[in-house]
Parts: structure tokens; sequence; C-alpha cells
């Protein structure tokens, strides 16, 4: 029997569990600068910037494990090749395992390369490496969750998605305070608190799935068999999705890396005033992201069922609700950004930089809708190839931006650069959206071997 038509009521049900665990990722960043920001010490919130800054180029080169692993679950669940999900999901976090434990083993080279590329002064980078290599020890938990969080979400799984974050939020924010502010490690407490953070979500992720997996059914004798496990054409597919979201993912590090860097080029105190607006930035995308995740498991969904007319439902009613809440944040930063910044600022340089460059921070939130959603769009349909070209595509005309205004208007033109990254990366998935809809109709994904469809 077909599913009953994706309602307005179902994106709001299923997206604001999702918001309030997206929140809780930049909310956790946002005291780990609030607890520093309170020292007064310019150089320390540098340099969780640039530490964080080298972290992103290994942590979220590898977000295509939960983008994937979302992508691929939504099309085998509306598809009904429901033993192929679990399979899906130990395959992922096999590759996120591993890889998280390459960067805590190789992290101290890691962060030496890192700073030898990255231009911050002296103390900056002291403090940024010791932030580096207590986060490092967090990496194969936050990999590992990675596919897990993705896969819960391709199955709507949204409010055990937020139970995961939101303990990883309260974990990091309560040890912020007793590492920072007591115990006085400085950035090393913040990575520390984030590293233990990522463990105990693990631990929780792996139980909410085990007990999702035991809801559907459970496993039948050769679900997880290593000839299942190791079927040539669902393992080619895993392969040709995740390179190709991790070159498009990697085009994305560069470039906020970019940014943080064409910062830390204008002075300590502006690398900090950037770092603090874009957190801000971040939880606001984080938030706008819930709508894009459910734009993700609904069109994943349209590809398993081959059905042209919920694509196109599943976008537009998934835009509406992020234009109004983008429009809302904008008008929110616009008129009580100031406020905040005072608040969590106490080193009055960086404080003066960042109300300076708040305006472009207010405009994000709305600019940056129509990238968010049609990467939403585009992930859950694995259109990997088209992510990494638009990806590719976008990041090389926002480095030409910022070669061109950057020198001229400093860091007016870092910002103007940088929004325009934005408006950037939407152009280049619209222009390749017709052809999206023109695949739609070709023949199943290669996963669709794995395993007879259920009845």
């Amino acid at each position: 029997m077909e599913p009953a038509p994706l309602s307005r009521t179902d994106v709001h049900l299923r997206a604001w569990p999702l918001v309030f665990a997206n929140a809780a990722i930049p909310l956790a960043a946002a005291v780990d600068t609030f607890v520093l920001g309170l020292s007064g010490n310019a150089s320390e919130l540098g340099g969780v910037a640039l530490g964080g800054t080298v972290f992103s180029v290994f942590y979220w080169s590898f977000y295509f494990l939960r983008m994937g692993t979302t992508g691929l679950t939504a099309q085998a669940d509306g598809a009904r090749r429901h033993n192929s999900l679990v399979r899906i999901l130990v395959r992922a976090l096999l590759i996120g395992t591993l890889l998280g434990l390459l960067v805590l083993v190789f992290s101290p080279l890691i962060a030496t390369g890192g700073f030898m590329i990255l231009q911050g002064g002296p103390d900056a980078e002291a403090m940024g490496r010791e932030y580096f290599l207590a986060r490092a020890w967090g990496a194969p938990a936050a990999l590992a969750g990675f596919a897990l969080s993705g896969w819960l979400i391709g199955l709507n799984r949204n409010l055990q998605t937020t139970m995961i974050y939101v303990l990883f939020s309260a974990v990091n924010i309560g040890l912020d305070f007793v590492f920072v502010l007591m115990l006085d490690m400085g950035p090393a407490g913040v990575g520390y608190a984030t590293s233990i953070a990522d463990w105990l979500a693990l631990t929780l992720a792996l139980l909410l799935a085990w007990r999702t997996i035991q809801r559907r059914g459970g496993l039948e004798t050769d679900t997880l068999s290593m000839a299942r496990l190791r079927d040539p054409a669902a393992l080619l597919e895993l392969f040709q999705v995740n390179i190709n979201l991790m070159l498009r993912t990697w085009s994305m590090v560069i470039g906020f890396s970019w940014f943080a860097n064409a910062g830390a080029r204008q002075g300590d105190a502006v690398l900090a005033g950037n770092h603090v607006l874009l957190q801000i930035i971040s939880l606001w995308a984080f938030v706008l992201d819930a709508f894009a995740f459910v734009a993700e498991s609904e069109a994943g969904r349209a590809f398993g069922r081959t059905s042209r007319s919920a694509l196109r439902r599943a976008i537009r009613l998934t835009a509406e609700p992020m234009i109004v809440a983008g429009t809302v944040f904008a008008v929110l930063t616009a008129m009580w950004g100031d406020e905040v910044l005072t608040v969590l600022i106490a080193n009055e340089e960086a404080r003066t930089a960042a109300i300076r460059y708040l305006p472009w921070c207010a405009i994000v939130p709305l600019l940056g809708v129509p990238a968010w959603l049609l990467d939403g769009v585009f992930i859950g349909t694995t259109s990997g190839k088209i992510l990494r070209n638009a990806g590719f595509a976008s990041l090389v005309i926002y480095l030409a931006l910022d070669a061109i205004l950057a020198p001229q208007w400093g860091n007016q033109g870092v910002w103007a650069a940088f929004v325009l990254y934005y408006i950037a990366r939407a152009g280049a998935l619209a222009v390749a959206y017709p052809g999206l809809e023109r695949r739609l109709q070709s023949v199943p994904t290669a996963s669709a071997t794995d395993e007879k469809p259920s009845a």
C-alpha cells in the first residue's frame, strides 16, 4: 500500500525534534566560546578557532558518513528493503570507527601540519594545539556517531536523534564549566569536555539503534553474514556515494577554513570576533537544517519509490518553514545580536570586531536557505557527483571573490565573499536540479540487489 502523501503537519512533527537536536551542537560550541570568553583572553578564543579549523578538516571531511547513510537508508526504507537497512548501518559504523582511530593515532602530526598552514599568532597557535589534541580523543566516537545519526534520520527516528544530541550537549556544557572555570584547563579543557560527550552520546546511540532494529523485526539469520556485508553492488554504491560526498565536504571545509584563515590575517581580535559570529551562523544553520533533514529523508523515499511528485512535494513543504524561520533569525540577529555579543565576549577588541561585522552575520540565515535545502534534496537522493561538482564550482567562485574583495576592503571584503559563497552553492545546485528529476525515472539503485523487497 502506498504511504500517505507528506503534509505540512508531518514536516513540522518530524523537524521540530531535529531543531532541538541540531541546536544542541552549536549551543555546545557557543558555550565553549562563552566560558573562554569570560577569561577575556583573545588568544584562547583565537586558539580554539584555529584548533577547531584544523580539527574540522578531518572531522567534517568525514561528515559524508552521516549524509550518505541517511540517503541510502531512506531509499532502502522507501523501497521496503528492511534487511538492507541493518547492513547499511554496520558498513557505515565500521568505516566511521576506523577513520576516527586514524585521526586519533595521527593527531600530533595533523596538528603540526595544520598549524604550519594557518596564520595565527604564536599564543593562539599554542592554545589551538592544546585544544586539537584533546579533541582528537573523541574522534572515533564522533565519526561512528555520524553513521548512527544518519541512519536514525533516514528512518525518521528524529526524537531518538534528539535524545542523543541533547545528551551530548548537556555533558559537553557541564564539563566546560568544570574543566575551564573550576579547573582552569583552558582550551584543552574544552577539547576534553567535547571528547567525553562524544563517547557518551555514542553509547546512547548504539542502544537506540539496537532497539529500533528489534522493533522492526530483529535480525534474520543471514542479515549480517559476510557474504551479505560484502555484496559487490552494495559496496560499490557505498563507495561511489561516499567518495563523492567526501570530496564535496572537503570543498566546504576548505571554504570555511579559508574564511577562518582570512580572519587570522587581520589579527587575533578580528579572528576571535569572526569565530564568535560564525558560531551564531552555525546555530541558525543547524536549526534550519532540521527541515533540510526532513527533505533528505523524504527525497530519499521518493527515489526509492521513483515518485517525482513526492520529490517536488517534499521540496515545497520543507522550503516554506525554512524561509519563514530564516527571515525570523535574520531579524533577531540584526536587532539583538550586539547585546548577545556584549555578554559573550569579555575582550573589548574582539567584542568591537564582532559587533562591527554583525550585519553580515545577520543576513546569512535567510540567504543560506536555498543552499541548505538543496543540499538536503541532493544528499537524500545520493547525488554525490552533482554535490561534488557543485561544491568545487562554488568554492572556486568564493576563492576568486575573496581574492578580489579582501585586499580592497579588509574584513568587510572577507565577509562579503563569504556571504556570496552561500549564493554560489545554491546556484550551482539549482542548475543541476532538472537533471535530478530526469534521473528519478531511471533504474533502481544498486542496493536494490541486496535483498528482495518485503511484502
